[in-house]
C-alpha cells in the first residue's frame, strides 16, 4: 500500500505500524513528533497499524539557536 510521509509517497506491506514504518525509515526513538491524517498521534499508540494513503507527518525536534 501507498502512504505519504512528509509529502514523500513511500510504500509499506499491508499492517505497517507507525512505529515499524519510523523504525525502517531510521528516525530516532525519541526527540520526534507524528501526525496521522492531521491529528498528532501519542507515543502510546504509535503500535496502531496504517491504512492505504494515509498521511505522515513526522517532525524532529531540533536544538541549537
Amino acid at each position: 500500500m501507498i502512504i505519504n510521509v512528509n509529502e514523500k509517497q513511500v510504500e509499506v506491506a499491508e499492517a505497517t505500524t507507525v512505529a515499524a514504518l519510523l523504525a525502517s525509515m531510521g528516525y530516532p526513538d525519541r526527540g520526534i513528533a507524528v501526525a496521522v491524517d492531521q491529528s498528532v498521534l501519542p507515543r502510546s499508540r504509535w503500535a496502531t497499524a496504517l491504512s492505504d494513503g494515509a498521511q505522515l507527518d513526522v517532525v524532529t525536534a531540533v536544538q541549537g539557536g
